[in-house]
């Protein structure tokens, strides 16, 4: 056996480290996901209330279209919404990937010392033989480095393409209320997580 008990050990401690740091980033992600649609569903109840209300104070019933203001208003909030949606899809995509990583990076190290222990009692030909493989080990981690790279660079691509929509839609919210005297709420600004740096 080329690997002792303590790197056996250590390999599947680092192992389970990385599963459940991989599930902790989705059901983190999942409990902002919840927490978000409900704090869309609480303002549509709210905004379906003072609608009803409106309805109610009248002392005829007559279904107006929603003001203009309101529409802007409710499409600035639709925007602020998705870009979120997206940061928080983003950011576990982002810590699942460098999780992945990782994970790699303890299989080959466990795989490097085996080779390392082979190669210390093989001939000239095994030698060469282990040599080939650890390059073509090197090669493979290199090309799903390279992948992992191009996947958080593309879901980074998609983010900032959501919050581009996003302020534009906000930023024409903006005009509107500007020119009705109206101060607008400021864009939410982006957050990231530490594990997806």
């Amino acid at each position: 056996m080329y690997l002792s008990p303590s790197d056996i050990q250590q390999t599947r401690i680092s192992t389970l480290d990385n599963l459940h740091a991989a599930s902790r980033a989705w059901v983190e992600a999942t409990e902002k996901l919840a927490d978000l649609a409900l704090r869309n569903g609480r303002q549509l109840f709210e905004e379906g209330r003072e609608h009803l209300e409106e309805l109610a104070s009248r002392s005829e019933i007559k279904l107006d279209a929603l003001p203009v203001e309101r529409l802007s208003d409710w499409r600035a909030d639709s925007a602020n919404l998705v870009r979120e949606y997206f940061e928080i899809i983003g950011d576990a995509h982002q810590s699942i990937l460098k999780l992945a990583r990782d994970q790699v990076a303890v299989f080959d190290q466990a795989l490097n010392r085996q080779l390392e222990h082979a190669a210390r009692s093989a001939d000239a030909n095994g030698e060469a033989a282990i040599g080939h493989v650890k390059k073509a080990l090197r090669q493979a981690e290199a090309g799903f480095n390279e992948l992992a790279d191009a996947a958080a660079r593309g879901a980074d691509l998609v983010e900032e393409q959501v919050r581009q929509v996003s302020d534009a839609l906000s930023s024409d919210d903006t005009d509107t209320n500007e020119a009705s005297g109206e101060t607008a709420v400021a864009p939410r600004s982006r957050r990231r997580s530490s594990s997806a740096e």
